[in-house]
């Protein structure tokens, strides 16, 4: 309990780091393991795989893998949402991700504080070339995983005078193409010449994805970059947004630091795919 408080402090949502398996980039392609249809594995030997998948863990670099759950908390004018995740605390592997359901997770932290969703989003692949963000809260065990806060949200009564349509769409569970402002420690890094993925919203702000959720992780580079050039086709976007692909002609970075009051406005599609919006237009 006393580890709990100082993770979220009594009276937050918590969300869960969704299991992700984490990719070693070698020689152009991410190797990993497909995500097909979970048959349970012997605990003995997913804990040997899971130190395995750490002793090559970098969360730095382009294609490495986190994974992420949302965990919201309704109440009567309000909804919390708290972000845990495997970024920087260790590796993801899909099996140990199947062998955790949801409903599992939320059962475990219902004994700490009221649960009404889970959202397990990923695994994911970070797009960015560098990502050295800091995680400063200690972390936590779930299974044989751990995970850390990355970020928190809170949409309240205040949001009903100065934001009512995401005020609503978050109190309806409508999740997608619904920008929420997230207290977050961000430091993102592209690379002149690097391909970047973009939504233009129906206001004109504009958000790049920095993670992306593949329908399996068996892919290499080239089928990943490919997969999101033509996500367009994909995405059912709402009247007056957009998705581009773009080149970037000099370098592009985000850097939040949450201990400082600042905050980054993310967004998602229905893909399971993570977007953040940037500081100036892409060229």
């Amino acid at each position: 309990m006393h580890l709990w408080k100082k993770l979220f402090g009594t009276g937050s949502l918590v969300m869960l780091g969704m299991m992700m398996p984490a990719l070693a980039y070698a020689q152009g392609s991410l190797h990993t393991k497909k995500i097909l249809a979970y048959e349970p594995i012997p605990e003995k030997t997913l804990a040997q795989d899971q130190r395995k998948l750490n002793a090559d863990y970098d969360s730095t670099i382009k294609y490495a893998v986190n994974c992420t759950i949302y965990a919201l908390s309704h109440h009567i004018l309000s909804v919390t949402i708290n972000v845990l995740s495997t970024y920087k605390i260790n590796a993801c592997d899909p099996d140990l991700f199947r062998a955790t359901t949801a409903a599992s997770i939320k059962a475990q932290l219902n004994t700490y504080q009221s649960i009404d969703r889970i959202i397990p989003i990923g695994p994911h692949i970070q797009l960015m070339d560098r990502n050295t963000s800091t995680v400063s809260n200690p972390y936590m065990s779930i299974g044989l995983m751990n995970y850390s806060k990355i970020a928190s949200a809170h949409i309240g009564v205040k949001d009903i005078f100065t934001n009512l349509s995401t005020w609503r769409k978050w109190h309806s569970k409508v999740t997608v193409y619904n920008p929420i402002k997230m207290a977050e420690s961000v430091n993102y890094v592209w690379q002149p010449g690097s391909t970047v993925y973009t939504l233009t919203s129906d206001q004109g702000v504009e958000y790049v994805m920095t993670h992306f959720q593949p329908a399996t992780l068996d892919l290499q580079v080239k089928e990943i970059e490919e997969t999101a050039s033509t996500l367009a086709q994909r995405l059912n976007l709402p009247a007056g947004w957009r998705y581009s692909v773009k080149t970037l002609n000099k370098i592009m970075s985000i850097r939040r630091q949450e201990e400082l009051g600042y905050t980054t406005l993310r967004v998602f599609d229905e893909n399971g795919n993570v977007y953040i919006a940037v500081d100036e237009p892409i060229e």
